[in-house]
């Protein structure tokens, strides 16, 4: 009897990770980009932080391809799936010029429910001494994205934010979650930022965006029993 309690349990644990993850081919690398410019995860900086398929990135001093620099940057890209990026640019030209961001992650999927939450914030500094601003674009400033859609926005237009000369100033914050769509997610997550920052100053942000399978309720009462059983088998077969 008691061998049998605690078969259920295990039984019960395991159909739950089985039916919630669907284990999918080898899992693409992920990818940032910004204004069309994706630098190689080598230029970032990105290490493997094991066989699971998780990379880290981080530096300093990445110029891109017109008038822009990244200062710092430091992001976390899991396809269990999670991304969490900072990211600092500092606008190098001598007018307003609009950022878009984008955090692409292959994922392995999820379902047949998933839950969502997400977060932006981020600061403004004046560079030059005539002030800084930074304002949003159109639909919003934060985007979560799930196989291309978006599911999710965070400080939808309009936004608008100022520093005094040489000050620093905070935007945001903004979040949600936790969120249960009634959809799987198949391919990536992303995120999305999107704003125009003034001629030479410099603007960052970290901004979150997390997926887990909710699991069905056939798979819910399965976990129910199984763990009814661990109780119950601990409880006639106290430790000796």
């Amino acid at each position: 009897m008691k061998l049998r309690l605690l078969l259920s349990g295990i039984v019960a644990i395991a159909s739950l990770s089985t039916s919630v993850v669907v284990t999918a081919a080898p899992i693409d690398p992920p990818s940032v980009t910004i204004n069309g410019w994706s630098p190689s995860l080598a230029a970032l900086g990105c290490t493997s932080a094991g066989t699971d398929g998780q990379s880290s990135c981080s530096g300093t001093n990445l110029a891109g391809p017109t008038d822009y620099e990244l200062t710092s940057w430091n992001l976390f890209l899991d396809p269990d799936p999670t991304v969490v990026g900072f990211l600092a640019i500092q606008n190098n030209a001598l007018v307003a010029q609009t950022f878009s961001f984008t955090f692409l992650l292959p994922i392995v999927a999820q379902g047949p429910q998933i839950q969502v939450t997400g977060s932006i914030s981020g600061s403004l500094t004046d560079a030059n001494g005539n002030g800084a601003s930074l304002v949003s674009v159109p639909p919003s400033m934060y985007q979560a994205q799930v196989d291309g859609l978006t599911v999710q926005t965070l400080l939808n237009h309009p936004q608008a934010f100022a520093a005094g000369a040489f000050g620093s100033t905070p935007w945001g914050p903004g979040s949600f979650g936790p969120t249960t769509l009634n959809q799987t997610a198949n391919a990536t997550i992303a995120i999305k930022v999107d704003f125009t920052l003034s001629p030479g100053d410099l603007a960052s942000f970290t901004s979150v965006f997390n997926v887990i399978a909710v699991p069905e309720p056939a798979t819910l009462a399965m976990l129910s029993s199984g763990l009814v059983g661990l109780v119950a088998f601990g409880r006639r077969y106290p430790r000796s």
